[in-house]
């Protein structure tokens, strides 16, 4: 598909830009220079032909911000692989040495460039456009992505350059909200390497790598297929604690995260080895047991700790022992770096996933809880024995069993967890979360409650 990337110094309004041309808030947009880091990719269209938006990180010299060398790569990355650059300048601002310094990467590629001057808000304001003109480029547009002018002509521009030969919509990009792709989330605290992961499964860095916690800020949404199978992938920003999260940014990363574990099919928790299961980590464990997620556990960085049985049992039991509320949840072992795991933990996310969406037949479900209730009998309540008279699967993921009984408040939390630990072994459901709803039965069914 014919790519386009957004490309400019910090603060100019690149991500502003980004969001009112696909329509939604994707991007994190604040007014603090730097918040894009990671390239962010989304399918745009105009006028029926699609192309591929691409938001990059603010372009900054290497002495004035720790993450330049990163965000550099992640630009030159773009020369490559997009067909047309939005080079994004601040009109309110003015021409900057910095400017120029990215107008001459963006000739080294013979590719289009399309200068959008941002923040001119109104008419009178036009005549500031001029001194970009300096830039080299013929294409110069004023745009303002908050009164939502000049964006209808800057895409014109765009479509312009865009062969006939891609202006169909790709198959890949039609069936994105079905059930066959698999949305899966990337999530862990800072620096567990999430964003290693995600590289090392695409084959490419498209997210920002490095050892400074909080660099990924945003969801990347990225499609991608394997043996058949499709995949979005959310890689998202690390969960902090509370306490030091600060209202901006990292609050708006915070809440991004959660809404990609509510929407993911699977989540892919993901733990340093060498630090085994944290507060932290358990604290994100227990949201994916709140929302009844899917997972599996990456036990990442594996190549740095010694490549013995018993060291790696160690650090397993460790985990499994920290997060023990999330038993069905499997465990791999990763190196990111090396690539390492990769294969199985593609495998374990399809598996999840069609343990997720299985149904099984009432005669089956009902023969099941004769089975369980043969092994341990429900407690008394007020005096009375608890029954389960018979249960159905509801539609919808992941599996939820809808279970008729006289006295529904009198099943506690232990013999819950004892019917969902045997209805997943003799259901094979063991990889996936059930949840149990229990419904007293009508009164047309009375007899022995």
């Amino acid at each position: 598909m014919f790519r386009v990337a957004i490309i400019g110094r910090p603060n100019v309004g690149k991500s502003s830009l980004f969001n009112r041309i696909i329509g939604k808030r994707k991007a994190i947009v604040e007014d603090i220079p730097g918040v894009t880091r990671d390239r962010i990719v989304a399918t745009a269209q105009w006028q029926g032909v699609p192309f591929e938006l691409v938001d990059t990180g603010g372009y900054v010299e290497e002495d004035t911000d720790r993450f330049a060398p990163y965000l550099r790569k992640q630009i030159e990355k773009e020369l490559e692989l997009s067909d047309l650059f939005v080079f994004v300048v601040d009109g309110k601002e003015g021409l900057t040495q910095a400017d120029k310094d990215i107008a001459d990467l963006l000739r080294k590629t013979d590719k289009p460039v399309i200068v959008a001057v941002n923040k001119i808000d109104n008419p009178q304001q036009e005549d500031r456009v001029y001194e970009f003109y300096e830039l080299g480029f013929e294409k110069v547009i004023p745009v303002s992505s908050i009164q939502r002018t000049g964006v209808a002509e800057l895409l014109d521009e765009i479509v312009k350059h865009i062969p006939e030969y891609e202006r169909e919509i790709p198959e890949e990009n039609r069936v994105v909200e079905k059930k066959d792709v698999i949305k899966v989330a990337i999530v862990g605290k800072p620096n567990a390497g999430k964003s290693s992961l995600l590289n090392a499964i695409l084959g490419e860095e498209r997210a920002v790598v490095s050892n400074i916690p909080g660099t990924t800020r945003d969801v990347i949404d990225t499609l991608f297929e394997w043996n058949g199978h499709k995949f979005l992938f959310l890689d998202t920003a690390g969960l902090r604690k509370k306490s030091r999260v600060d209202y901006g940014i990292e609050f708006f990363s915070v809440g991004r995260t959660l809404e990609a574990i509510k929407k993911a099919d699977v989540i892919v928790h993901v733990i340093d080895a060498q630090e085994g299961a944290t507060e932290q980590d358990t604290k994100i464990a227990h949201l994916i047991q709140k929302y009844t997620k899917p997972a599996v556990i990456v036990i990442n960085k594996v190549d740095t700790l010694p490549q013995r049985k018993e060291v790696l049992n160690r650090v397993k039991k460790q985990v499994r022992e920290k997060l023990y509320f999330i038993p069905y949840a499997p465990v791999v072992f990763v190196s990111a770096t090396q690539r390492k795991g990769i294969k199985q933990l593609l495998q374990e996310i399809v598996e999840i996933y069609n343990q997720a969406w299985k149904r099984v037949g009432t005669g089956q479900l009902n023969r099941a809880l004769q089975q369980i209730l043969s092994l341990r009998h429900p407690p008394s309540y007020r005096g009375k024995p608890l029954k389960i008279y018979y249960g159905t699967q509801l539609e919808g993921k992941p599996p939820c069993f809808l279970l008729f009984v006289n006295y529904p408040e009198g099943f506690k939390e232990h013999y819950i967890r004892f019917l969902e630990n045997n209805l997943r072994e003799i259901l094979g459901f063991e990889k996936a979360p059930i949840k149990l709803i229990f419904r007293a039965r009508e009164s047309r069914y009375a007899g022995g409650g």
